[in-house]
């Protein structure tokens, strides 16, 4: 697969997209929508077998649980402690 740049720029486009064909849009109806899209786009597919479409559908399933699991792992580390000032008394070594 193609390397793909996420942004919350194209997170608010796709959003947006939705919300003009369905006002009021969830994150789960988008999800839906998002979805629907990918299946539609695979299925209608002509130039590609449908052995070929089926293994191109488990690698789409596959990248998505890798993104999710990803962003998940992210989400449940600790957030770093902010930086403070240094405070201490520095000491020449002794002779």
């Amino acid at each position: 697969m193609a390397e793909i740049q996420l942004s919350n720029e194209l997170f608010q486009d796709i959003m947006q997209a939705v919300d003009r064909q369905h006002p009021g849009a969830d994150n789960g109806l988008v999800l839906q929508y998002l979805a629907a899209v990918t299946g539609y786009l695979l299925g209608s597919e002509r130039n590609l077998p449908a052995e070929e479409k089926e293994t191109y559908f488990q690698q789409l399933c596959e990248f998505a649980d890798r993104v999710y699991r990803d962003v998940q792992a992210q989400q449940q580390q600790p957030p770093r402690p902010p930086a403070g000032d240094a405070f201490g008394y520095w000491e020449p070594p002794q002779k």
